[in-house]
């Protein structure tokens, strides 16, 4: 319950920086100008349908004058030349000479002047009614409805045009929302293209980022989800144990009828299982809090030697106890590291437990720490029977108790896993393996430079 008051109260302040952060930083505005529009596929669209309108008005009104032209040329020619039949008919010499002139084509200013006032005597001016001129009468009646039939079928095909390009805008909108509601709904990928341009391209772009994040926070509630639970299940797996001893102890001291030596015992007992639920509850809570990332490492550069010795004298009296002799040996030189030593020395120590607890009576624990370029690694090296090629996989899984024995150094299966999740907080890896005459090596390597810790 501590470690979701701290999750709870670790995610509202880290709400409220982002919030913060949010008012702080300046909103992103896009500005619809004339390259960003011409960059969009919608609007190149229209420019080309504007264009093909155009060209085919420009071809069509071409097309048409040609024609018109010609049917105007060959009816003027029937006139003329009927009229000039006519006048062969009767003055053959007059219609030569009207054939020349039109041949010819030119006439001098008083020749022009001289035929307008023949003409304007029959009533032949400006003034005369397009209708009664039949060649002028016949091309109105004729083309006015062909232009008409020309205007309107090309306005047709260009609002076709338009709603076609429409329909297409509307359509990818459409199948954004559609896979956004997808994405959404039943957290699926989108499939939506992102690398279009234009402002549809860019809005993609967009809605899958949002997407992206949604289901990356969808993602993290679920580790979170699973990591509540299964801490809530260690946790109740593990207390079972003890819980029940003390109630049957509880039990029988309530029952009377036991000695007081059996009596004294009984509250040993029950004292130790109270101190072995303490101590697991402490381990599972810096385990889960480490896991959860709410507790930072104080990294400084500290010098490696001290940390060891930290770790060495917690589990000095243990090693005492076993017989187990505990040996340091690194370079002359001090090694200093950027290091948390207070929650280094707590990984050393569970390691040095384990190695000293897994060593024969009379033995060595060695430990000794070595630099590179790069790197500083230590090294817990014990006497045992080392580590089952089928443990190696499993031995740094929380509660993993392996069938020879070679476990957690904590006896349930907490103080590697612990040791671990210490090692990769401070950029570092921490791995095991067979040591070289037996026994067991735990090697911890950790940068010499800080480096970003995920």
């Amino acid at each position: 319950m501590e470690r979701i008051a701290d999750s709870q109260r670790d995610g509202g302040q880290e709400a409220g920086e982002n919030a913060a952060s949010a008012q702080d930083k300046p909103v992103r505005t896009f500005k619809p100008g004339w390259r960003r529009m011409w960059r969009s596929a919608g609007v190149r669209r229209l420019v080309v349908i504007f264009l093909l309108a155009f060209g085919t008005a420009a071809l069509l009104l071409w097309a048409y004058s040609a024609y018109s032209a010609d049917r105007l040329r060959k009816e003027w020619i029937a006139r003329e030349t009927a009229a000039l039949g006519a006048l062969a008919a009767r003055d053959p010499a007059l219609a030569e000479a009207w054939a020349r002139q039109l041949g010819a084509g030119d006439a001098t200013p008083a020749e022009a002047a001289i035929g307008r006032e023949l003409a304007a005597r029959y009533g032949i001016d400006g003034e005369l009614d397009a209708a009664l001129v039949p060649l002028v009468e016949r091309r109105r009646s004729r083309e006015w409805p062909l232009l008409a039939v020309g205007v309107f079928g090309l306005l047709a095909a260009l609002l076709l045009a338009l709603l076609r390009e429409s329909r297409q805008q509307l359509a990818e909108v459409r199948g954004l929302a559609g896979s956004l509601e997808a994405a959404v709904k039943e957290n699926r990928p989108m499939k939506f293209r992102i690398y279009a341009e234009g402002e549809l391209g860019l809005l993609a772009h967009q809605v899958q980022e949002l997407s992206l994040r949604l289901q990356e926070t969808i993602a993290q509630l679920s580790r979170d989800k699973d990591f509540l639970r299964d801490t809530i299940a260690d946790i109740s797996h593990q207390l079972k144990t003890p819980l029940a001893s003390l109630t049957v102890y509880v039990e029988l001291l309530q029952g009377g009828g036991i000695g007081p030596a059996e009596q004294e015992e009984f509250l040993r007992t029950c004292a130790r299982e109270l101190e072995r639920m303490d101590w697991l509850i402490q381990m599972l809570l810096k385990l889960a809090r480490l896991e959860a990332g709410s507790l930072p490492m104080q990294l400084e550069r500290a010098p490696m030697a001290d940390t060891v010795r930290m770790a060495t004298h917690a589990i000095g009296r243990l090693a005492e106890e076993r017989k187990v002799e505990i040996s340091l040996d690194g370079p002359a030189e001090p090694v200093v590291v950027p290091h948390d030593p207070r929650w280094l020395s707590e990984a050393l120590a569970n390691l040095v437990k384990n190695a000293v607890e897994h060593s024969p009576p009379s033995g060595v624990v060695k430990i000794a720490w070595e630099t590179t370029p790069i790197f500083v690694r230590l090294r817990v090296t014990d006497q045992g029977a080392g580590i089952d090629a089928r443990d190696e996989p499993h031995i740094f899984k929380k509660f993993y108790r392996a069938a020879s024995g070679q476990a957690g150094g904590s006896g349930v299966g907490l103080g590697l896993p612990l040791a671990k999740t210490i090692a990769e907080r401070h950029g570092g890896m921490l791995s095991a393996g067979k040591a070289e005459g037996g026994g067991t090596v735990f090697t911890l390597t950790l940068p010499l430079t800080q480096l970003p810790v995920s």
